[in-house]
């Protein structure tokens, strides 16, 4: 007996793939702006865990009675909450009269929707970013670098290049807050500091380390989070600037 091939498991389609409803229609009335910025006022102030269907309808009152409308699998809510964040981004293009200027703009405005909302880095690894908003950074990232004269294939690795150290930097910054928060525990900002100042002095009389301990005892100050974001960027600006001053005039 011949095997068959194995069926691919179905796909549910994306919430960009259907019309949105009429809010206006429903009884009760529920616009899909009141539900992105419900979802907005739960995933800010209870934590992505928090969201869901159920949470949701509480939080709408009323017109939660609607929700079924607007809301068909789990998914639809978190493509919501990323494009309501991408929302909130004002991008303008050729403004500064550079591209450079531009994308560091763009990263920046990014980087300042993050603060508002830290868990929005995390869940950009989660959902395909198809909602309009989120093209239309996409597309506007894209049209900086094909302004300064890239291939629109190169354009598209680039800009996913500058948006992928946001997301990465963003990260890591909600990390170490979380874990410095694990760690610190009932204990005082003294003890913490004191904890880490015996294991460094360790390693610094250990010599294992010389470059290390060499950081170490110059007595640096340490980068604030957006002094190392500006660091970054301005190291891929720079590589990306390099890679269009080769490029030949049409």
């Amino acid at each position: 007996m011949a095997a068959t091939a194995e069926q691919a498991p179905e796909v549910p389609p994306l919430i960009w793939a259907e019309p949105e409803p009429d809010g206006a229609q429903l009884r009760p009335p529920l616009t899909r702006a009141q539900v992105v910025a419900a979802l907005l006022r739960i995933a800010d102030a209870e934590g992505l865990a928090a969201v869901s269907a159920e949470r949701l309808t509480t939080e709408l009152g009323a017109a939660g009675a609607s929700l079924r409308h607007h809301i068909r699998r789990p998914g639809d809510l978190e493509d919501l909450l990323l494009d309501g964040v991408f929302g909130e981004l004002t991008l303008t293009q050729g403004e500064s009269g550079t591209w450079r200027a531009d994308l560091r703009a763009g990263a920046q405005e990014l980087r300042r929707a993050i603060g508002r909302h830290p868990w929005f880095a995390r869940l950009t690894f989660r959902r395909p970013l198809f909602g309009p908003r989120a093209l239309s950074w996409l597309e506007h990232m894209m049209a900086v670098l094909e302004g300064a004269g890239l291939e629109v294939t190169v354009a598209s690795a680039y800009a996913g290049i500058v948006t992928g150290h946001v997301m990465g930097t963003a990260m890591c910054e909600a990390e170490e807050k979380e874990m410095e928060r694990v760690r610190a525990g009932d204990r005082s900002t003294h003890e913490r500091h004191f904890d880490v100042t015996s294991f460094l002095d360790g390693i610094v009389a250990g010599g294992r380390y010389p470059a290390f301990s060499r950081f170490l005892q110059a007595g640096a100050r340490h980068l604030t989070a957006d002094e190392s974001f500006e660091i970054g960027l301005d190291a891929l600006l720079d590589g990306l600037a390099r890679r269009i001053e080769r490029i030949e005039p049409a």
